[in-house]
């Protein structure tokens, strides 16, 4: 029987494929979800556990046909699945672009010019075109890219809104099919694995080889062991060291800190592949840490999620985020929870970006005092001087603690940081109060951005909304592709209390228990109403009833944590110990 290796690069195909192996009794199927370089990585060991073809998808299948000896089968985007997402962009009241290979643009340029829809399509030859058309989209006013996974991830790197298009079924049956025939041609073909590999495998060291397109094509089982948590890609400090070694030829190390970890990171050029070798450098670790949660995080490189909105609210902020970009002076962001603080910082921290400054967080709810003055012991910030530190939740500090955190800024050494704060919206209160330090606001709240409640612009929801529901589809599936108008008017309606947070946990929820394509406005007024009772103040003193059944016992546990966790069901789900769908199903 022939014994396939299928390696989807998104959540939604692996629970597709899935399905489909059910219904597959002559071939053995095997599944991981892996793209790009962690689809490359699990590929390696194919040969190794008898797989005669390996099946995967658009620029991973591409990768991995480079790097293994058996065949590998591309499931191929087909008209369905090009309409399917055609179908759940309609909604999208921006600028809209195809961009991909000529198996993705050829069909999506016929079906738009037949349901006469203005969307423009571009066609690429190499993955190293993205970028700069992309790029150059967005100069042109184009907000929403339609393409394969590197052209969406690509996307979003620019802060433009990526929608994937996804496999239906009937490319996949397609594919095995394909599988069978090359099965049958190629099955003498398959070689051992070299006696290099083993060795290379059996190295203390991580090592990589990048091609001269800065692609991998090689990781020794330690690197997979490593680094099995990263996307290669993601990283601008090793992508500028290959293209650094490809460019001067010449030998290159650099020092960086990944996963909470310091890496010495030597490459070496050899005809046309860079070799990167990756060694602990232990004794320049620091971690401070408060029970299981980390108080301090550092970073080379933070994730990147535009702000959406069309509404003079929010495209104030955004004019501010992109003129404070510009400065080096310190920032101070206010709102309530769950509007989109963090998406300002990151976005403030990677304009400003220039080399390999570290970005270090400072979680203030949960970081002690004693962490405090260990950074002032350790020197840290003389270590870090060129970073950004970013304050989050500092208006959480004692007053105590206060007094440390102005000790820090007035260091010549912390004066070269920049600083990133953020907080609720009752700063001034506070101070007026004296829970909080005028000097040490002042310092940094030279710069201040103030986010507005989503209830002061409920405009904006309908955008949000087609937005959340482009970034589930890769992720559950394929099913859901939009919702009705009189649900989206239900949706905009709502005070959303968590703001941002709140309303795409909702889509999240919807999107999971939608029963048609379209998401329904019945569906939208059952989970409202269950927000809406769970809102409602309870007695703290009332107790748990016990003379109902366990389920009913259950659920008024389950109510009153998420009372006490301010109606934030990560929180309240994180605490019992379960996740959010769970939680969601419970409640019902």
């Amino acid at each position: 029987m022939m014994k396939a290796l299928v390696i989807v690069p998104y959540e939604g195909l692996l629970e597709l494929m899935k399905e489909i192996q059910q219904e597959v009794e002559d071939i053995q199927l095997h599944i991981e979800l892996g793209n790009l370089y962690e689809g490359v990585a699990i590929a390696k060991d194919a040969e190794q556990h008898g797989y005669h073809v390996i099946i995967s998808r658009g620029g991973t299948a591409s990768m991995i046909q480079e790097a293994v000896s058996i065949p590998v089968i591309d499931i191929q985007v087909s008209g369905y699945d090009v309409l399917r997402i055609l179908t759940l962009v309609k909604g999208f009241s921006r600028k809209a672009a195809i961009v991909g290979f000529s198996n993705i643009t050829q069909g999506a340029a016929t079906i738009c010019e037949l349901l006469d829809l203005d969307i423009k399509t571009l066609t690429i030859t190499k993955d190293s075109e993205v970028t700069e058309t992309l790029a150059n989209l967005k100069n042109l006013g184009y907000e929403v890219i339609i393409g394969d996974v590197v052209t969406v991830q690509s996307a979003k790197q620019l802060g433009l809104t990526g929608v994937l298009i996804t496999s239906g079924k009937e490319a996949i049956l397609d594919a095995l099919e394909e599988a069978r025939r090359s099965y049958h041609l190629f099955s003498r073909l398959q070689q051992d694995v070299s006696i290099f590999q083993a060795i290379l495998d059996g190295n203390e060291q991580a090592i990589a080889v990048f091609n001269k397109e800065e692609a991998l094509v090689y990781a020794n089982e330690r690197f997979n062991q490593e680094f099995q948590w990263m996307k290669i890609e993601s990283s601008p400090d090793l992508k500028k060291i290959i293209h650094e070694t490809a460019l001067t030829r010449e030998k290159q190390t650099i020092t960086l800190h990944m996963n909470h970890v310091f890496w010495k990171i030597t490459t070496c050029l050899k005809e046309d592949s860079i070799i990167m070798y990756f060694d602990k450098n232990l004794p320049d670790q620091v971690m401070a840490q408060n029970g299981d949660a980390n108080a301090i995080e550092f970073h080379t490189s933070v994730s990147f999620t535009p702000f959406s909105g069309k509404t003079e609210q929010i495209q104030k902020v955004l004019k501010q985020i992109d003129q404070y970009s510009k400065s080096e002076a310190s920032v101070w962001i206010s709102g309530e929870e769950g509007i989109g603080k963090e998406l300002a910082v990151h976005t403030i921290y990677l304009n400003r970006k220039k080399m390999k400054e570290a970005f270090i967080t400072l979680h203030c709810d949960i970081v002690s005092e004693e962490q405090l003055k260990n950074l002032l012991n350790e020197a840290f910030f003389e270590r870090y001087a060129n970073g950004v530190v970013y304050l989050k939740n500092i208006d959480q500090l004692s007053p105590s603690m206060q007094k440390e955190l102005s000790q820090i800024l007035t260091q010549n050494e912390a004066k070269k940081l920049q600083w990133l704060a953020s907080s609720e919206d009752n700063i001034e209160e506070k101070m007026k109060g004296g829970l909080f330090d005028r000097v040490l606001y002042a310092a940094l709240a030279e710069l201040k951005i103030q986010i507005p409640p989503l209830r002061e612009r409920r405009s904006d929801i309908e955008d949000l909304v087609h937005v959340f529901i482009s970034e589930f589809h890769p992720k559950y599936g394929n099913k859901v592709v939009g919702i009705r108008q009189d649900a989206l008017e239900e949706l905009k309606n709502y005070d959303w209390p968590g703001n941002v947070q709140q309303l795409k946990q909702v889509i999240e929820q919807l999107f999971l228990e939608a029963s048609s394509y379209y998401i329904e406005k019945n569906e939208v007024e059952a989970v409202l109403k269950q927000l809406k009772q769970q809102e409602k103040p309870a007695d703290p003193l009332t107790p748990i009833d016990l003379s109902g059944t366990l389920e009913e016992i259950e659920k008024q546990v389950i109510v009153k944590v998420l009372e006490e966790e301010g109606m934030n069901q990560s929180k309240a789900a994180k605490r019992l110990g379960i996740n959010r769908s769970t939680l969601w199903r419970k409640l019902k």
